[in-house]
């Protein structure tokens, strides 16, 4: 009977904590984190993106959306972003960045490099980030990040950005013609990840490079999935291969095409 009641007692436990583990939870992240945001959570939403910006006016800056499955996730150039429910980290902050607009693609690095450290110190795997948004886990995408910033066209200085990450953590099977292309955090690790805790994470390594003032570009370049690899640039209806040579202060990226060096701010580019 003894034997019978420990285990029931330890069945509970390892049920509740598992419980606390999947579910999201705003103390749970709010008790680790170095600087308090405002934080709502939402069961299901079409975007978090397009939550924040409808609601732009409403909130304070520093306030994060998230939420356990976006319906209509969107990433870069409008493409879907899969974003199953209790799946993933679906996340939203509202920031003013006050910079000029050639200088926000620097926001997109500190995030990526913000969502890198988190990973390698919640679960101690090999991320790389692949220039400019995406977050890679052995060659496949595990994550992304999606700035969208509002412009005073006076100025040319951006007054609100949204920045929106997005990254599979749960361990799922994936489609056929995503298997191929995606993966997830728990796909390569025996260990069961608590998005809590990884969230907290995320949040207090981009406050460390955005209100601290750490830097984080040489991070970037130091897990960079692209420098030194031979790969194909689409730049408007162009197309053309190049050498990834560099990527600046500013995080534009230097690249060789035969004799001439390009500096690439919006393109896209695959490793070929």
């Amino acid at each position: 009977k003894i034997i019978i009641v420990v285990f029931f007692i330890k069945f509970i436990y390892n049920y509740h904590m598992e419980t606390l583990q999947n579910n999201l939870n705003i103390q749970e992240i709010q008790k680790n984190l170095k600087y308090q945001h405002n934080i709502e959570i939402f069961d299901s939403i079409d975007s978090t993106n397009k939550y924040l910006k409808s609601k732009i006016n409403e909130k304070n800056y520093g306030t994060i959306i998230i939420s356990n499955e976006q319906t209509n996730g969107y990433g870069k150039k409008n493409r879907e972003f899969i974003s199953n429910k209790d799946k993933g980290i679906y996340m939203s902050i509202l920031i003013n960045p006050n910079c000029l607009i050639e200088d926000s693609l620097k926001i997109t690095i500190l995030t990526s490099v913000a969502v890198l450290s988190a990973i390698k110190s919640i679960c101690n795997l090999d991320v790389k980030l692949k220039w400019v948004n995406d977050v890679i886990l052995n060659d496949l995408k595990v994550g992304g990040i999606l700035c969208e910033s509002q412009i005073n066209l006076n100025t040319n200085i951006i007054d609100n950005m949204i920045v929106g990450i997005g990254i599979n953590v749960k361990e799922c099977n994936f489609p056929p013609s995503l298997k191929n292309i995606a993966t997830s955090i728990e796909n390569n690790t025996n260990t069961k990840i608590s998005r809590n805790k990884l969230i907290s994470e995320i949040i207090n390594f981009f406050d460390l490079y955005f209100i601290d003032k750490e830097n984080y570009i040489d991070i970037y370049k130091e897990n960079s999935y692209v420098l030194g690899k031979d790969i194909t640039v689409i730049q408007n209806d162009r197309q053309f291969y190049a050498k990834a040579l560099d990527i600046d202060d500013n995080g534009a990226l230097i690249v060789q095409e035969q004799e001439k060096i390009i500096k690439l701010i919006s393109s896209d580019i695959s490793i070929r």
